[in-house]
C-alpha cells in the first residue's frame, strides 16, 4: 500500500482499472519486495561466478530485493509497472524453497488492495517515510499512517 500511495498516479490507474489487481499486485510485490535477502543457503557443489569460485559448504547470502531490480532481468526495474510482462519475481522465493502460503497471500494481498483503491478517497502519507522495522531479513514500515476524506460503499 506505501508504494501505491507514493505513486498516486498507479493508484489512480488501478482505481479505473480494477480489472489490473492481479499483475499489480504482482508488480508490487516484486517492486518492493518484504524480504531483502535470505541467510539459510549454503552450495551444494563449488560454483564459478566471474571469475570467483564459492566452495561447496560456503554460505549464500540470496538478495531478493536486488534480484527482483535486475536491469538484466527486468525493463526499466526502478519503475512501477502495473501491466508488467513476465514478472517472475521473488516476492515468495523460488524452486523448493517457493512459499507454500502463496496462493492465500495473493488472495488476501488482491482483496485488501483491490477495496482499498476502490473504497478510500484521496488517501495520503502523513508521514513519509515511515518508521520502519529494525529488520535485517524482513523489510517493511512499522506502521503507516494515512489520512483520507472519507470512505466509499
Amino acid at each position: 500500500m506505501l508504494t501505491l500511495l507514493r505513486h498516486p498516479d498507479a493508484l489512480e490507474k488501478l482505481r479505473r482499472h480494477p480489472e489490473l489487481i492481479v499483475p499489480a499486485v504482482e508488480e508490487l510485490l516484486r517492486f518492493e519486495s518484504s524480504v531483502q535477502f535470505w541467510h539459510t543457503r549454503s552450495a551444494l557443489e563449488d560454483i564459478d561466478i566471474a571469475d570467483t569460485t564459492i566452495p561447496k559448504g560456503a554460505p549464500i547470502f540470496l538478495a531478493y530485493g536486488s534480484a527482483n531490480r535486475d536491469p538484466q532481468r527486468f525493463t526499466d526495474p526502478d519503475e512501477l509497472d502495473l501491466e508488467r510482462r513476465d514478472n517472475q519475481h521473488l516476492g515468495f522465493s523460488q524452486g523448493i524453497h517457493f512459499c507454500f502460503g502463496v496462493p492465500l497471500a495473493r488472495l488476501e494481498v488482491q482483496l485488501a488492495v483491490g477495496e482499498f483503491v476502490r473504497r478510500v478517497e484521496n488517501p495520503r502519507l502523513v508521514e513519509d517515510p515511515p518508521p520502519y522495522r529494525h529488520n535485517q531479513i524482513f523489510r517493511g514500515p512499522r506502521h503507516v499512517l494515512v489520512d483520507i476524506d472519507g470512505i466509499r460503499d
